[in-house]
């Protein structure tokens, strides 16, 4: 009976068997595979230890770096490896016949190198069937991007004089133009645009006899410069002058570089004091009700001649200006002074054993790229600084011509570049040195930082 019943059983699961293996043999299930043909992530390996990030335009199916490549990176993406490129399916490359990439091989990218027409790589999905072209393009560097070089603008056009001058001039840059005072009758100006460089003689009327050129200083938009005897005038087109009564007659120095306000050195009652005007018109009150005077005293040291200003901007997005000048306060330093509302100036004299930047005859300080720089006197060095404190010769790429050397008499001035997006031709950031005055033949030099010319992707 058991033996009977066993048989039941067993023939029952044959039968069972049978028809699920006849089930799924005949079944009308049908497999569908991903359509997506997406390049999702794409990256090389580093470059000197850097990762470059890699962006996907997927409407147009462009793959570029927006930060290139060092300038020697040519000699390294010869043979690289593609860390990534992440696709469902999988990826060929190469004309006629597609060749399966092979994300373990070092591949030769140099084609897609500065070339708009790029390298081809062809994404397949998982069907099989779809497929979508994405274009490489890989930014190379054609130059040093830290180096600072240097056009000799004989080479673009004549000097803006080639009279010989005994006094000193005065380079000021007013909207767009850069100007060079060589007498309170006379100047002469250029477009700043690179393409449009040509001198330009502009006659003078307004100044007096003893209008100090060398006082000059931009702000808003406006000229402002002051006389011997303590009056300021202005002018908004660098040639028509007129007396500013409404800032006295006891303005000392004017020192530019605040978006917001000019700040002055004006002298009450026999002594110095800081002040501000934020309309160019008028300081702000001197005293208050009671007559107490709300001013800060010039300290001792502070230098009152040749003043070169430089704007920066602090950790947490507050305005700085820093300034050195002459006389200086120590033969063996040039001491930086710097504010924070124009108000009252700190020295930035360095404490740390020699750190500081050396004593230099008319010295030029200006922030630059990111980084402070202090030169002139033999305009043979250049000292460089992160903070303003603590200086160090540079000794590659920042560095001043030889043909600088001993020139004696200069101005320089820098213009940056407002509008940081704008076309590659239309960059500013340039560092104008004008040589003249003193009995120094007349010369023209622009220099700028390489990367400060590149536009921005």
């Amino acid at each position: 009976m058991r033996i009977k019943f066993l048989s039941v059983i067993v023939s029952f699961l044959i039968v069972s068997v049978s028809f699920a293996v006849t089930s799924c043999l005949g079944s009308d299930t049908t497999y569908e595979y991903s359509t997506d043909a997406t390049i999702h992530a794409f990256a090389i390996d580093t470059i000197h230890g850097k990762e470059y990030t890699f962006t996907i335009d997927q409407l147009s199916r462009v793959i570029y770096n927006r930060d290139s490549l060092p300038m020697d990176a040519d000699t390294l993406i010869d043979s690289i490896l593609i860390k990534t490129m992440d696709v469902t399916g999988w990826i060929t490359s190469g004309s006629p016949t597609d060749t399966v990439v092979n994300l373990s091989n070092y591949v030769d990218l140099t084609p897609a190198m500065n070339n708009d027409n790029g390298m081809i790589f062809k994404a397949h999905a998982a069907d099989g069937v779809t497929t979508r072209d994405y274009k490489l393009k890989v930014n190379v560097h054609l130059q040093d991007p830290d180096s600072l070089v240097w056009t000799d603008m004989q080479n673009s056009g004549a000097p803006f004089s080639n009279a010989i001058y005994t006094g000193r001039l005065k380079a000021v840059i007013l909207k767009g133009e850069l100007f060079v005072y060589t007498s309170g009758t006379t100047a002469y100006k250029t477009s700043t645009v690179p393409a449009n460089y040509s001198w330009n003689e502009v006659a003078l009327t307004g100044l007096p006899s003893d209008a100090k050129l060398t006082s000059i200083v931009e702000y808003a938009e406006a000229l402002y410069l002051v006389t011997e005897s303590k009056k300021v005038f202005s002018s908004t087109d660098g040639a028509v002058w007129t007396e500013n009564t409404t800032l006295g007659d006891n303005v000392t120095i004017l020192i530019n570089g605040f978006s917001d306000r000019l700040s002055g050195i004006v002298e009450i009652e026999g002594k110095t004091y800081f002040n501000i005007s934020k309309d160019g018109k008028n300081w702000e009150a001197a005293r208050n009700a009671a007559g107490d005077l709300l001013l800060e005293e010039v300290p001792a040291g502070f230098p009152t001649e040749d003043l070169s200003v430089t704007r920066a901007v602090t950790g947490n997005g507050v305005e700085k200006v820093v300034l050195t000048g002459m006389p200086l306060a120590d033969a063996e330093e040039t001491v930086p002074w710097f504010s924070l509302d124009g108000k009252g100036w700190a020295s930035m004299a360095s404490t740390q054993y020699d750190t500081y930047c050396p004593g230099i005859a008319n010295p030029v300080i200006m922030q630059y790229g990111g980084t402070f720089y202090c030169f002139g006197g033999e305009m043979d060095v250049i000292y460089s600084s992160v903070t303003g404190i603590a200086w160090s010769k540079t000794e590659s790429k920042f560095l001043l011509p030889q043909e600088f050397k001993d020139k004696g008499a200069y101005s320089i001035i820098v213009e940056p570049t407002k509008d940081k997006t704008v076309a590659s031709a239309e960059k500013r950031d340039f560092i104008w040195v004008i040589f003249g005055g003193e009995g120094t033949r007349n010369e023209v030099w622009r220099g700028r930082l390489n990367r400060l010319g590149f536009e921005i992707q």
